[in-house]
């Protein structure tokens, strides 16, 4: 069936451009934001914290927006302490469905400044 929209109004996976590596601060830092006025979702976020060692501290927050333009409300903070196990050194962020807006940030508070591979997935109309 033809249509005369150039993009179908259904959800795209995609990875966002937002992805790569981020070399950590101890302010937060934004590695993702989306902010649309229709509904989305933030798909998935996977954190590579190999590079921990002991003594490192990183946390992980996300945002959401309730009304276009508010404020962002912090839904969630994830710490992360010292060398990470084997099977925990890649960190998963599951999907966010949101209309007005997702931010993701991280810092690291205590140790040498790591750089950290974040791979970053969403699906826009």
């Amino acid at each position: 069936m033809a249509t005369i929209f150039a993009v179908s109004p259904n959800l795209r996976l995609k990875r966002s451009s937002q992805s790569g590596n981020r070399t950590m601060t101890v302010a937060w830092q934004t590695v993702y934001q989306q902010t649309e006025l229709f509904a989305f979702m933030f798909a998935s976020g996977r954190f590579d914290l190999t590079n921990m060692v002991a003594g490192d501290h990183i946390e992980i927050q996300y945002h959401t927006r309730h009304e276009n333009n508010g404020d962002w409300i912090i839904e969630d903070l994830f710490d992360y302490d010292d060398a990470q196990p084997t099977n925990k050194q890649k960190v998963s962020l599951g999907a966010i469905i949101d209309t007005f807006g997702v931010r993701i940030q991280m810092r690291q508070t205590v140790g040498v400044l790591k750089d950290v591979f974040v791979d970053l997935y969403d699906a826009t109309r």
